[in-house]
Parts: structure tokens; C-alpha cells; sequence
């Protein structure tokens, strides 16, 4: 993809306070992404998920501050980073499944040796496919324009963040980004695809949220930490979920016995991860209330233009 650079400084000197948080905060993301791309294909899955999550949360940060950004290249750069995080994605997926899989198969007594053997085999299997998968994609040349496309210093001079945002501006672009989280968590959802929604919201309004964790320290800290906890839960239920649908479709290479027992174990704990992640997501309204209401002075009069 082609794109008309601007050589100049990010942000101009003098920039007010908001413009240099959120230029500190990308940046940060920048230099991860950097790190984990300089270490594909043959970085550990801690490595893989690390790359995944900074671009997550570099997209979602050029979401919630695109008010301050040039709007066609947060609209590129976002295209960008959505495809570097795909890149990643078997590989993460085949890890989580594996690890899941294999400690509810260590936890079934009555599962047969030669069951447990095919289990890991399959699963190993599916994990050195995914890497393969991402080290042909690596060498691919337009890998290495994508890597270039969101990782370079034109890159990030060309967003223009405005230098005049001041931290109030910055507050009511978090506060406005809770718009459809606080939509989904006024219906308490109780329902696989429900909970799956919420998660993607939450983490939207935490990214958000991370950049400004002095301001209000008490209200924020505690929302954090449940906005995490909720995360935590509704997660480790779609891992369960993700990983009941690939015995389902593979079933006959596993085996008749090895499957029903584990698509068991998967639904008994599926059902008490749910109704976990349901009661720590509607924990998180209330400390969202509360946060609103400890910024609302800084927040007020503080609608951001567009560039």
C-alpha cells in the first residue's frame, strides 16, 4: 500500500498535555510492535501473544482518540494493524487449545494411554502447522511493507496528533468510548456470543482507560481491576468454547471415547465459567459510575474537534 509520507515531528514542541499522553501511549505500542515483529516465526507463544495484543491495542487506542488524528491515516494504519494481529492468530489459538486440552486430558483418570498420546500428537501437530502457516507469511515481501507501514517514525507523523488536546479532551475521549460497553453490560448478558461481544468492548475501554491511570487513582485503579477480572473470566470460557467446537470437528480422528469424555469435561466447566463471567461483568457498571463521576469536572465543556 502506497502512501504519501510527512517528515515532521510527531507532535509540535509545547504540545499540551493530552497530545503528549496519547503520543506517549502509541509510541509505547510502536515499540512493542517492533519487538515482536523483529522476533517472528520463531518466538515463543508469550512472544506471539504480546505481538497480538499491542496491535489490538494500538487500533483501539487510534479509535479512541481519532477525534486528535488525521482521519485516513488512524482509517489505514488501523487496516494495517488488524492485519499484522490475523497474521498471529493461528499460532496463539493452536497454543491456548493445546495447553487447555491437554491439562482437562491429564485430568480424566479413565482416558487411555493411547488416547492421550493421539490427543497431543493431534494437537502439536496443528501447532507447528500454525507456525509454519506464519513463517511463509513472514517471508512473503508485503509482510515487510506491513510491518513498515505501522512500525516507522513517518508512520506515526503522519497520524498528526493535534498538540492542543488538553488532559480534559483526552478524558472525554475514555469517557466516550464506553458508549457500547456500557450498552452490553446494562444487559447483563448471560449467553456465549453475548459474553464474546462484552470482552471486545471491555478491552477497548481498558486500552483507553491506561492512559490515564493518575487521574481519579482510586476509582480508576479499582476499575481496572475489575474491567480485568471480567476480561479474565469471559476469556478463559471462549478458550473452553474455541476448544469444544475443534474436538466436535475432529471427533473421528480423536476417536469415539477420547472425544465424548473430554466434550464432557468441556461442558461441565463451560457452564461454571460462564456464570463466573457473568457475575464478575456485572461487577464492572458500578465502577464505571463511579470513575464518571470523579472525572465529570475535568470532562466537562471538553468535546475534542475533529482534525
Amino acid at each position: 500500500m502506497q502512501r504519501k509520507r510527512q517528515q515532521r515531528p510527531q507532535s509540535a514542541p509545547g504540545a499540551a498535555e493530552g497530545s503528549r499522553r496519547i503520543e506517549a501511549a502509541l509510541r509505547e505500542q510502536q515499540r512493542q510492535l517492533r519487538a515482536a515483529a523483529a522476533s517472528l516465526p520463531d518466538s515463543d507463544s508469550d512472544d506471539v501473544h504480546d505481538g497480538r495484543v499491542a496491535a489490538r491495542r494500538m487500533r483501539s487506542l487510534l479509535k479512541t482518540f481519532r477525534p486528535m488524528l488525521d482521519v485516513r491515516c488512524t482509517r489505514l494504519m488501523r487496516a494495517d494493524l488488524r492485519s499484522f494481529a490475523r497474521s498471529l492468530a493461528l499460532v496463539r489459538e493452536a497454543d491456548v487449545r493445546r495447553d487447555l486440552l491437554v491439562e482437562l486430558s491429564q485430568n480424566d483418570p479413565g482416558l487411555a494411554a493411547e488416547d492421550l498420546r493421539r490427543l497431543v500428537t493431534m494437537l502439536d501437530d496443528r501447532c507447528l502447522e500454525a507456525r509454519s502457516s506464519l513463517a511463509r507469511h513472514v517471508a512473503e515481501p508485503g509482510y515487510a511493507a506491513l510491518t513498515a507501514a505501522v512500525q516507522s517514525e513517518a508512520a506515526m507523523a503522519d497520524l498528526r496528533i493535534r498538540p492542543d488536546m488538553t488532559l480534559g479532551d483526552v478524558l472525554q475521549c475514555v469517557n466516550d468510548s464506553w458508549g457500547t460497553a456500557i450498552r452490553r453490560l446494562e444487559k447483563e448478558p448471560t449467553d456465549t456470543a453475548g459474553l464474546h461481544a462484552l470482552r471486545l468492548a471491555l478491552k477497548h475501554c481498558r486500552y483507553a482507560l491506561e492512559t490515564v491511570p493518575d487521574v481519579a487513582a482510586d476509582e480508576v485503579r479499582e476499575l481496572l481491576r475489575r474491567l480485568r477480572a471480567a476480561q479474565e473470566g469471559i476469556g478463559e470460557h471462549r478458550d473452553l468454547v474455541l476448544a469444544g467446537h475443534w474436538l466436535s470437528s475432529n471427533g473421528s480422528a480423536l476417536g469415539g471415547n477420547l472425544t465424548r469424555r473430554l466434550l464432557a469435561d468441556v461442558g461441565r466447566r463451560e457452564k461454571r465459567l460462564r456464570v463466573q463471567a457473568a457475575r464478575r461483568a456485572h461487577r464492572v457498571l458500578p465502577a464505571v459510575r463511579r470513575w464518571q463521576k470523579a472525572t465529570r469536572a475535568l470532562r466537562k465543556g471538553t468535546k475534542p474537534g475533529r482534525s
